[in-house]
């Protein structure tokens, strides 16, 4: 089977990123963060505290501040970092959740990788969620830059859709047209219906007689599906 789009147009090889990898939506992203903020809040509670009763002991509040602020940045950003690269790409929110932090190829992720994501997390506050809402693979800056995913640790049982094929596509053929059906209710619907015109458009090409049964009448999304699920 041609390759019907470019893979900057289409989730199915974008970045060659594997077909089956979990992803974890944005939704299940900002609940795993509020647990992990949780307990960075009482961390950073503690270390407040302790600030106060030094500044006030040695008399030098200012110097109590600079202390705190310093402290604030060590936690904050080796709690992540640093509990990521201890647990393998999991922080303890991520743990309670499934979820976990890999390549893009679904390997566990180097050190440098981990620390250069969690880098940007506090720009990531401003803009993570807007970032994986509008991104097919959930991807917040930090991911970007270092090339990480955030993936279920335990994936649904998976769905065979494509019940039919055009003759002469092989399985690997198939992986993609089902992964692409399953993904295309959580895509942009603008690029999920460009998508799904590239496969129509390769599956007249491939058969010209299941391209039969194609009904024009159906979005292509819907047209797609009707036609592998044998509706």
């Amino acid at each position: 089977m041609d390759d019907p789009v470019s893979s900057e147009a289409t989730v199915l090889g974008l970045d060659n990123i594997p077909l089956d990898l979990p992803i974890a939506g944005a939704g299940s992203r900002v609940l795993c963060a509020a647990l992990d903020y949780l307990i960075v809040g009482i961390l950073v509670v503690v270390w407040g505290a302790g600030c106060i009763a030094m500044g006030v002991m040695a008399r030098k509040p200012w110097w109590a501040v600079a202390l705190f602020l310093v402290g604030f940045f060590l936690i904050e950003y080796g709690y992540f970092a640093g509990v990521e690269i201890a647990r393998e790409g999991q922080t303890f929110g991520k743990w309670a959740l499934g979820l976990r932090v890999v390549t893009r190829d679904g390997a566990r992720p180097g050190t440098a990788a981990l620390l250069l994501r969690n880098v940007v997390r506090i720009v990531d506050m401003l803009v993570g969620v807007p970032l994986m809402a509008t991104d097919p693979l959930a991807r917040r800056l930090g991911d970007r830059l270092a090339d990480t995913l955030v993936i279920h640790t335990h994936a649904p049982p998976r769905e065979t859709v494509a019940r039919r094929t055009p003759a002469g596509w092989d399985a690997e053929d198939a992986a993609v047209l089902e992964t692409f059906l399953r993904r295309a209710p959580d895509m942009e619907s603008g690029r999920a219906e460009r998508m799904a015109r590239d496969l129509l458009d390769t599956i007249r090409s491939d058969d010209p007689a299941l391209a039969e049964h194609i009904d024009p009448a159906l979005e292509p999304v819907q047209a797609l599906r009707q036609i592998v699920e044998g509706g």
